[in-house]
């Protein structure tokens, strides 16, 4: 299976008059590290530190069209098991994959559906908070050139668009209003760190998911609670918990994360 990937850098709020270097080599980076590490979390099913670690497959530039401000990016593979892992998953899934992984940090709404891609999904669930967090902070310089010039840059997979980071998605990496009136909202736990008490809440199975942190340490029941309805979820069952929250959001009205006062069986 050959994938490629086309990364453009276009006029947004301003004018194109040129990618600057600084900017644009860290934002390309930021790219590559993105792609190799939801590549690699969805062709094998588990989470690396660095991107640098990813196996069975490498990403190369090739040489970009006369004029084009797009820089092509193809996936190689390099080892036979890797072939048939990446067959496996079809290149929806890859798609679908990369594309709830990015709109699922960035607060867009979208559902999972690739069958295969919710089932690699599934195998990375306990470690994809640390997929997450990774994920952040690789798109906090993707968006330099976004931030420091008004552009927009844009992933595709073939001619399909996956993302596009604009004002909007660097608004809601950067900014966020936390609301004064706590309410119960019906989760499940997609990730949870028992000793830290963060982790991620899901609305319902297929949902995006949003980070929470606890403003006070969470008793033995909480903690017990979450862990089982983690295993649930786990096993692609969603069990309504009633969690007590503060609900963070961007300056745009976004919906980014949760501050957790309590939660409990429903």
């Amino acid at each position: 299976m050959e994938l490629t990937f086309k990364i453009t850098y276009d006029r947004g709020l301003r004018p194109f008059t040129g990618l600057d270097f600084y900017y644009g080599s860290n934002s390309l980076a930021a790219v590559s590290e993105i792609l190799l590490l939801s590549l690699h979390a969805g062709i094998h099913g588990e989470v690396i530190i660095q991107a640098p670690a990813a196996k069975g497959f490498r990403l190369v530039m090739k040489k970009a069209n006369e004029g084009s401000l797009e820089q092509i990016i193809q996936l190689l593979v390099t080892d036979p098991d890797t072939v048939a892992l990446l067959a496996d998953l079809t290149k929806n899934g890859v798609y679908d994959l990369i594309k709830y992984l990015l709109c699922s940090c960035l607060g867009i709404p979208f559902v999972l559906q690739n069958r295969k891609a919710k089932k690699r999904l599934q195998q990375i669930s306990r470690a994809n908070e640390d997929l997450h967090e990774r994920l952040e902070r690789a798109l906090v310089r993707a968006h330099l050139p976004v931030k420091h010039q008004g552009l927009i840059a844009s992933i595709s997979l073939g001619r399909t668009p996956i993302i596009e980071f604009n004002a909007d998605t660097l608004n809601y990496l950067e900014t966020e209003i936390v609301e004064l009136d706590t309410e119960v909202v019906k989760v499940g736990v997609s990730r949870f760190n028992a000793r830290t008490g963060t982790g991620r809440f899901i609305t319902d199975i297929d949902s995006i998911s949003h980070g929470f942190s606890p403003i006070a340490e969470l008793d033995a029941y909480q903690k017990t609670i979450m862990a089982d309805n983690l295993g649930a979820v786990a096993r692609g069952e969603f069990v309504a918990l009633d969690a007590i929250v503060s609900k963070v959001r961007s300056t745009n009205g976004r919906m980014k994360r949760y501050q957790l006062h309590g939660v409990s069986a429903a």
